[in-house]
């Protein structure tokens, strides 16, 4: 019985330890933060995700998005919207650039605010003056 135990023990170990040590996108660990889908919008191709960090009055928000043009600087923004369907043009408040598909930002409104439903996240063809909107994450609990 002795011999058939530890190859059963060292076969769980080795097939439940890459699933344990996986990492979410943009280095976020899984169960950390509030992470939600970002969509394409048109035919951009660049979808993925953004996680938010309760801080206090702030909120830390990490992007990551997948078919990012390289080399390509785009602008993470939150903007007023019930959906990425109908989201208002003005931004309220920018988080940091994306850069190679990732952005560590912080913005100046609180989590609870954030995920109200009434914010989306806006990912911006480039950081420039004429850039469009490529992807969209609606933000809510």
């Amino acid at each position: 019985m002795k011999h058939f135990l530890v190859p059963l023990v060292v076969a769980i170990a080795c097939t439940a330890a890459p699933v344990l040590a996986q990492v979410g996108p943009g280095g976020v660990g899984p169960g950390a933060g509030t992470q939600l889908g970002i969509q394409q919008l048109g035919q951009s191709g660049q979808v993925g995700f953004v996680t938010l960090f309760n801080a206090g009055a702030a909120t830390r928000v990490v992007t990551a998005i997948n078919g990012a043009p390289a080399g390509r600087v785009q602008t993470v923004a939150i903007q007023r919207g019930k959906s990425c369907d109908s989201f208002e043009p003005q931004i309220v408040a920018r988080s940091a650039d994306l850069e190679h598909g990732i952005s560590h930002g912080s913005v100046p409104i609180a989590e609870d605010a954030l995920l109200s439903g009434n914010y989306d996240v806006v990912v911006y063809s480039n950081n420039g003056p004429g850039a469009r909107p490529v992807a969209c994450g609606h933000l809510h609990r």
